[in-house]
Order: C-alpha cells, then sequence, then structure tokens
C-alpha cells in the first residue's frame, strides 16, 4: 500500500488533482458510508474514479472487491475508461524510482485493475446469474426491450382478445389521462410493460394489488393481472428475462444467501445516479452493502432526477441518510459537490436562480444543499440570451439564422456590440443541440413545431456550404416516416406477395396495424422509378430465382432486410437512416427469438408452414413497429454527428454537455389552451404520477404524500434545471412572446411558481 499523501502526488503528475471537495469523499476510509450530493458540472465522475483508485492503492482493497454501478452503457464505458487510464498511469507514477521501496513497487505493480466490477446495474446482475449460479443452474437468457414488447403484444394483448377489453380499455386510458385520441393498441402494451416493470421496481403486493383494489376497478385490474400472468408465463416457458425480472432475481437470491461466492469477495459498493433508483434497486444496493459492512458510497442530484416515468423515485435519494440509517444503524457521511466547472459564472448563476424560484420545490431537495459556485478561474461570459417571436415560422427563421451565423457565417452581434463566433479550429453545429420537452416535429394535431420548421429554414439556403442539416431521429413516429414507410412497404411486399396474409381474418391481426400496413404497401408507387429495385421485388413476390437457379424452400428475412438495404443508400447514408435501420433489425431479431420459424419465409405447403411463417413475420416483426409499440430510443444514439444539429429531449441530454444549447421554453404555446397545461403549468399529475398513485398503496413506500400536480410541478422544475445547466459557453432560451415571463400564459420553464407568481422579474436574461 501506499500512502495518502504518495498517491495524491501520482495523481497530480498526471494533472488529476482533486479540489477540496473531492478530497473529503475521496479520502474517507474505506469503511465509510458516503452520501455525495454532486450538482451539474461539479465533477462526480473525477470524484468516483479517484475514490476507487484511492480504495486500490491506499487503503489496499483488491479490485475484484469494488463495485462501481452507473445509469447508463454510455456513462459506464467512460467510468470503467477512466478507471483504467487513469489508473495505469497512476500505477506507472508510484513505481518511478525514488517515490517507493522496492517491495512497495513490486506490490503496486501487482494490482489488476481489471478486475474492478463496473457496468449499468443489469449488465452487473446478468453477470453475477452467470457467473455464480449453482450447479446444473442455466444463465439467464436477457431479451431487450424489443423482444419485451413483442411478446407483451402477443400474450398481454393478442391472447383471448384482451386488446378489445373494455374495462381494460378505460382502465388504461385512466392512467394515461387520454381521452382515447391515439390511443392504440401499442400504446397499450407500452403501459402494460410499465405495470409489469413496477410490480417488481416498486416491490408491489401483487396480489393485494389485483385483489383489493376499488369494486369498481376490480374487473379492469383482473384483466391486468391475467394480460400480466400471461407475459410472464411466455418468459418462463422460453427461460429467459426481462430488466425488471433480472434485478428482482439478484435481489431474490442475495437475500436468501444464494450469492455467498460473489458476496464474500465484495468490500465497497459504489452508486452513481442514485437519483434515479428504484425501491427494488435499493433494496438489491441495501442487500451488496449488508456483504460489505456497510461501506456503500452514492453519488447523484435530486435536482437531476428525471427518470419518474421508469420508476424511479427521487425520494430515495432526498432521504437516504434517514433511510440508510434505518438499516445500518449508522449515518453516512455527506458530502457536497458544488463547484461547476463545466459553465461560465453567468449560465451558474442563471442555474442557481433557476433551482430556487418555487419555494414548494425547496421542501423536495435535499436538506442544506448549497448553492453551485465556480472556480476563481472561470469567465463571467456571455449573458443568457433570449429569442422569442410573436410565431413559431418567425421563431424558426430567426433562430436558423444564428445557428448559420455562429457555425456558418462570420458571428452573430449581440445587441450590446459582442459577436458569438464558432472559432476553434476543430468546431462545427455539432457544438450546438436544441434541447425540447419532446422532439417531436409535429403536434398531436399534426401542426408543424419547431423542430420541423427549424430543419426547414436551416435546409432553406440556396448556398449549399451554408445548409445545415438536423439529427433528429425521434421527430415523428416511425410509422409516419417517408422513408420508413417505404422500407416497410417494401418488405410487406416481399414478405407477403398481394396481402394473402395482412388480409386474411385468421391472420388476427390488430386492424390499426392493417391499416398502417396498407399505407405502407401504398408508398412503394413513389418507387416506381428504381428499376433495380422493382425487378428485385418482382422476383420476390413471384418466388422466382434467376436463370438456372431454384428458389430455396426457406429464406432468412434477414438476408432480405439487407438485400433491400442496398436500394435504400439513406439508410446507411443517413445518420438518421441508420438509427431506423437499427429499429427494423433489432426487431427482427426480437421476431427470431420469439418466433417458430427463426425468422424465416418458408416455401412449404406442409401444414401450412407458408402462410404461417408469413404471418408470423407480420405479426412480430413489421407488426410492433407499425402499431407504435416500437420506439426509437436513447439507447440507440450513443454519437451524435459533428456536422449536424441535434434535437434532443431533456431525458436524453442528461449528462451531456455542449458549448451552445438552445432551450425550447415555449414554442408551442401561443394560447393558454388547457390541452398544453401539464408542459408547462400542470393541473393534474401525468402517467407517471397515476402509477404512483395506483401502485404505491400496496408498497412499503405508502401512498404518495404530496398530490400529483405538485409531483408534477416538481418534475419540471427538474426537467429544465437540466436543461439551463447544460452549456459550457451559450444559453439561449427560445419561445413565443406569449410565455415571456409575466405574460399571459403561465410557464414554468419562464419563470411562473406554482402559486401563479413570476419570479423573473426583471428578466434574467438579454433578448435578441
Amino acid at each position: 500500500m501506499v500512502s495518502l499523501e504518495q498517491f495524491h502526488a501520482a495523481c497530480a503528475a498526471i494533472n488529476k488533482t482533486p479540489d477540496d471537495e473531492k478530497r473529503a469523499a475521496i479520502d474517507a476510509s474505506a469503511e465509510t458510508p458516503l452520501f455525495i450530493v454532486a450538482g451539474p458540472g461539479t465533477g462526480k465522475t473525477t470524484c468516483i474514479v479517484l475514490r476507487i483508485l484511492k480504495l486500490i492503492f491506499v487503503d489496499g482493497i483488491a479490485p475484484s472487491g469494488i463495485l462501481a454501478t452507473t445509469f447508463t452503457r454510455k456513462a459506464a464505458a467512460e467510468l470503467r475508461s477512466r478507471v483504467l487510464g487513469w489508473g495505469y498511469q497512476i500505477q506507472g507514477e508510484l513505481q518511478k524510482d525514488g517515490i517507493l521501496a522496492p517491495h512497495e513497487r513490486e506490490w503496486v505493480s501487482r494490482r489488476d485493475l481489471n478486475r474492478v466490477v463496473t457496468g449499468t446495474v443489469d449488465s452487473i446482475c446478468e453477470a453475477v446469474l452467470r457467473d455464480f449460479r449453482e450447479a446444473g443452474q442455466q444463465p439467464p437468457v436477457l431479451i431487450d426491450e424489443f423482444v419485451a414488447g413483442t411478446l407483451m403484444l402477443r400474450a398481454g394483448l393478442f391472447e383471448d382478445e384482451r386488446h378489445k377489453d373494455a374495462d381494460l380499455d378505460a382502465f388504461l386510458k385512466k392512467i394515461a389521462g387520454s381521452s382515447g385520441w391515439g390511443f392504440n393498441v401499442g400504446r397499450k402494451a407500452n403501459l402494460l410493460q410499465q405495470i409489469w416493470d413496477r410490480r417488481y421496481q416498486d416491490q408491489v403486493n401483487w396480489d393485494a394489488f389485483v385483489k383489493k383494489g376499488p369494486k369498481a376497478e376490480r374487473v379492469a385490474r383482473g384483466v391486468v393481472g391475467e394480460a400480466i400472468a400471461a407475459y410472464a408465463g411466455e418468459l418462463q416457458e422460453r427461460e429467459v428475462v426481462d430488466f425488471a425480472l433480472l434485478e428482482h432475481e439478484v435481489f431474490t437470491r442475495l437475500r436468501a444467501g444464494k450469492l455467498g461466492e460473489f458476496t464474500r469477495q465484495l468490500k465497497v459498493v459504489l452508486v452513481d445516479e442514485y437519483q434515479d433508483t428504484n425501491l427494488l434497486q435499493e433494496s438489491l444496493y441495501f442487500e451488496l452493502a449488508r456483504a460489505c459492512g456497510g461501506a456503500l458510497t452514492v453519488v447523484g442530484d435530486d435536482d437531476q432526477s428525471l427518470y419518474r416515468f421508469r420508476g424511479a423515485a427521487v425520494v430515495l435519494f432526498r432521504d437516504f441518510s434517514k433511510r440508510f440509517k434505518k438499516v445500518f444503524k449508522s449515518s453516512p457521511k455527506t458530502v457536497f459537490l458544488k463547484t461547476n466547472y463545466r459553465s461560465t459564472r453567468n449560465v451558474v448563476s442563471f442555474s442557481n436562480r433557476y433551482a430556487r424560484l418555487d419555494a414548494g420545490f425547496q421542501s423536495e431537495r435535499v436538506a442544506c444543499k448549497p448553492e453551485l459556485v465556480t472556480p476563481r478561474t472561470a469567465e463571467h461570459g456571455l449573458p443568457v440570451l433570449g429569442l422569442f417571436r410573436d410565431d413559431r415560422e418567425e421563431l424558426a427563421k430567426d433562430l436558423a439564422k444564428v445557428v448559420r451565423d455562429v457555425f456558418r457565417g462570420s458571428g452573430y452581434r449581440l445587441p450590446s456590440g459582442e459577436v458569438i463566433k464558432a472559432s476553434a479550429a476543430d468546431a462545427d453545429v455539432g457544438d450546438c443541440a436544441l434541447l425540447c420537452s419532446s422532439p417531436r416535429e409535429y403536434s398531436t394535431g399534426g401542426k408543424e413545431r419547431l423542430p420541423l420548421l427549424l430543419r426547414q429554414e436551416l435546409r432553406a439556403p440556396a448556398q449549399k456550404a451554408k445548409r445545415i442539416e438536423l439529427f433528429n431521429p425521434r421527430g415523428q413516429d416511425l410509422t409516419e416516416i417517408p422513408l420508413v414507410r417505404r422500407f416497410g412497404g417494401v418488405l410487406l411486399e416481399c414478405i407477403d406477395p398481394k396481402a394473402e396474409v395482412q388480409g386474411s381474418s385468421e391472420s388476427k391481426l390488430f386492424s390499426d396495424v392493417v391499416e398502417v400496413f396498407t399505407e405502407w404497401r401504398e408508398a412503394t408507387a413513389e418507387l416506381s422509378g428504381h428499376k433495380d429495385l422493382v425487378a428485385y421485388v418482382k422476383a420476390w413476390r413471384s418466388r422466382k430465382a434467376p436463370r438456372g437457379l431454384v428458389w430455396p424452400r426457406s429464406v432468412s428475412a434477414l438476408e432480405l432486410l439487407y438485400g433491400l438495404v442496398h436500394f435504400f443508400p439513406e439508410l446507411y447514408d443517413d445518420p438518421e437512416g441508420q438509427v431506423y435501420l437499427e429499429v427494423f433489425t433489432r426487431q427482427l431479431q426480437a421476431s427470431q427469438m420469439v418466433g417458430t420459424f427463426d425468422g424465416d419465409i418458408v416455401e412449404d405447403a406442409k401444414d401450412n408452414r407458408t402462410w404461417k411463417s408469413k404471418r408470423e413475420l407480420l405479426r412480430d416483426f413489421l407488426g410492433p413497429i407499425a402499431s407504435g409499440a416500437v420506439k426509437v430510443n436513447e439507447d440507440l444514439m450513443e454519437l451524435f454527428p459533428r456536422d449536424r444539429l441535434s434535437v434532443l429531449s431533456v431525458h436524453q441530454a442528461k449528462g451531456l454537455e455542449f458549448p451552445f444549447v438552445i432551450v425550447d421554453v415555449g414554442s408551442d404555446f401561443k394560447t393558454n389552451s388547457a390541452s398544453q397545461r401539464f408542459k408547462r403549468f400542470p393541473d393534474k399529475g401525468g402517467p407517471a404520477h397515476a402509477l404512483e398513485d395506483l401502485l404505491w398503496e400496496y408498497t412499503t413506500l405508502g401512498k404518495p404524500a404530496r398530490k400529483p400536480r405538485d409531483r408534477a410541478f416538481d418534475d419540471l422544475y427538474r426537467q429544465f434545471f437540466v436543461a439551463v445547466s447544460r452549456p459550457q459557453q451559450v444559453l439561449l432560451l427560445a419561445g413565443l412572446n406569449a410565455s415571456l415571463p409575466g405574460g399571459r400564459i403561465p410557464n414554468v420553464a419562464t419563470g411562473s411558481r406554482r402559486t401563479g407568481a413570476n419570479g423573473w422579474a426583471p428578466i434574467p436574461f438579454v433578448k435578441i
């Protein structure tokens, strides 16, 4: 082992000297439980990594005795990269002549940093069940959300025609807060999937929920129970688990003492992004902590908790000290990381002001939480900017001018005379992002939203060099994207010529899926001029091979998919197209996993195998995409193109940073419409709050103390706090004049408190 002084000297040698805030956490003894509250830009990953390396080199903890988990695969990869990269550099510094005695250098050289256990909670759970299973026990096969969604459609809704059940419909609509518009079979399947997940995430007393609910709901709850049981039966029959069941299985085995071989080696557990933890995960982490005497470190920020809709319970982070003490009979050491190294002083000052805007929100924050501060070397930077116009078209036009001037022109001049210009040699429009509550390009009523109007304006210049493309693969429903419609239509024409399966009542396809299939087939008329593609499809429709060859009795749909891709260069040349192709590919893989024919198109009249293989592909491959059950999610977009302006939801932007950030704070709000209140000034809760009210009564959390409306307000304040704290240098708020501070439309994003008063007086930004 080395001394703490020697360790920090090695850190300094590789330019990784932590500040005093981080040292309070890094230097704590190995057995000390830590509650690290880390604001945006304060270097929490640096803190975690240096803490891990200190545990190894100073405390002598074996690398295999350290478990560190975080929220996303990207964050887990970054964590591991730093542990290894910085660790080997520090190891090298410690082995230099004169720093350590020979036997100490030998000890340092034997520390195998690769044995530190890192990953997402799901990847770690999967590895534990694989590597520490009992004799004769098979490792779990983990399915992704594409497979899970397919099985929920088939077993949960399609089986016994539960998708037609009026009681189930009414129950799910009540949770969704839906009047019925757009409430298709995909939406129903997604809600059932959420209830299934929450059953485990919230550790619901399921029998009590199903049998003891209000009389008026018992029939519907019974149907939900049947759907859930059918889905569970499918998982069991196939010997697979989804993410919720995977975590539940690990927790169950930990609590039963069946993972002793794994837990005996554990000495310290570290959890990043703890504010997005659910009750099941907290229980799992506490069981792991028991194995190492309570040596648990959690890191996060309650102000950045955005995943309530995925079961996260921010109260678990806010009250961590109390909850930990109740279980372990001792209090963790609280450490606040408050120095923001990401942003200019003006951006940090604005973020602080926003966090303290609403008095009702303060009681939901961690007690005694300090404001963010900046280091002495931080620049004041440009003032926060506001671009507000009377209508969306004018807003998009002027916003496009700002982006084009900054990244393709000579710069944008502010009223003060200062000029904003991307001057770095490697700067490009990828250094800018537009953050929205939703990146959708059309409203529910079909009106063009800011992302689409901005896309059109940025493409408008006659000079090709000044045109800018958007990266927004989540801008439209998959079923409405022209490229997806054409590609899906061609696949249908090849798999099911003349719509023989699609049009058969025996196929039992959902009516809304059949309707979308018909629209997709009609879209193929646009491809009539592509002679090679037409010839390819014609061969598939007739099932006739070129001269001298025989059409095979079984063809993989994956082979068909990649054969067609050749005729659709947008699917491999365009970043958005690549995301859409990934959706088709993953859903086909899901179909292969759950189906009888392994994703093959069979040409065999025996037992009607041809018809059945086609039906399986329509039902399990293309059907879930057409139903809306399959979405483009964050996992499909780990990288953003440098030459495009990215449009992101605030949820997607969490953990990211950009030099220039545009936050859409009100481009949709021209009138004080009640239908938009949830997005700007709620009068009630949303689906996530409805699920909490529905389920928490049957959990140890108990029914929520705060009303759904208040929780909805809290979530909006967190959402926009995350948004305004992303930029490094420039923060530009964009919206319509009607939602300006003090205007006729109350809006949380522009300073409205839940009381109705506006806290932004004077306006804290410069209008441009």
